[in-house]
C-alpha cells in the first residue's frame, strides 16, 4: 500500500484526488494540506511514501518545499503535479531531489502511473519537459545514461518492433505511460526518432540492454 500525501491550495482539486486514489487498490491517502508550512510539517512528521506537491500554492511556490533542509531529511518521494513550471523550475527541482513532474492537463489514469513509477525508483518528467533536445531538465550534465528496469523493457519492446499498446499490456500500464517512457528515452539518448533510438541503444548502451 502506498500512502499519499496531498499538497494543493485548491481543495477541491485535492478532494477529487482523494477520491480518485480511494478505488485504487494500492494507494491510501493519509493526510493533504494546502500550505507551504504545513508541507513541511508533514515532511518532518512522515507517515507517508510520496507526496503529491502543487508547484503554486497561493502566492508561494514549491521551491520553498523543496529547497529546505526538511526535503533532504525526508525518506519521502515528493511528485510535482502542477499547472505549469519553466524549465529552469524543473531542472532545479530535479537537482533538489523532486521525483518527477506531472502536468495537471494529463489524466488521472496517467497519474497513477507516475505515482506507480516513481514508486519504482524511476523519475517522471512530463513529456512537454522531456522532449526537447537541446533544452531539457538533465540537458548538459553531461553524465553517462543509465537505463532503469522500464526504460530495459520498453527498449526491448521497441527491439522487437511491438506497439506502444503491446509494450504497455506487457508492464500492466496505461499506453500513455509507454508514450511519456519514450519521451524520457529520448531525452536521455538525444534522439528523436524509434529507429534512431534502436541505433544509439545497440551502438553505444547494449551492455545496458542485453
Amino acid at each position: 500500500m502506498t500512502r499519499i500525501f496531498l499538497v494543493d491550495d485548491h481543495a477541491l482539486f485535492r478532494e477529487s484526488l482523494a477520491r480518485w486514489f480511494e478505488s485504487q487498490p494500492d494507494f491510501k491517502v493519509v493526510g493533504q494540506c494546502s500550505t507551504v508550512e504545513e508541507a513541511l510539517s508533514a515532511l518532518t512528521s512522515g507517515g507517508f511514501e510520496i507526496m503529491l506537491l502543487d508547484f503554486e500554492l497561493g502566492d508561494r511556490r514549491a521551491s520553498e518545499v523543496f529547497l529546505s533542509p526538511k526535503m533532504k531529511l525526508s525518506t519521502a518521494k515528493v511528485l510535482l503535479v502542477t499547472v505549469g513550471m519553466t524549465r529552469a523550475e524543473v531542472r532545479q527541482a530535479l537537482n533538489h531531489g523532486a521525483s518527477g513532474v506531472f502536468l495537471k492537463t494529463n489524466g488521472p489514469d496517467a497519474l497513477v502511473d507516475a505515482i506507480r513509477s516513481v514508486m519504482a525508483g524511476e523519475s517522471h518528467i512530463d513529456p512537454k519537459y522531456a522532449n526537447s533536445e537541446n533544452d531539457h531538465p538533465l540537458a548538459g550534465t553531461n553524465r553517462r545514461v543509465k537505463f532503469t528496469e522500464r526504460d530495459r523493457i520498453v527498449l526491448r519492446g521497441v527491439f522487437d518492433g511491438m506497439a506502444n499498446k503491446e509494450i504497455a499490456e506487457q508492464l500492466r500500464v496505461s499506453e500513455s505511460a509507454i508514450k511519456a517512457s519514450l519521451q524520457q528515452l529520448f531525452s536521455k539518448t538525444g534522439v528523436r526518432t524509434r529507429s534512431q533510438l534502436v541505433r544509439v541503444a545497440l551502438e553505444h548502451f547494449r551492455r545496458e540492454i542485453v
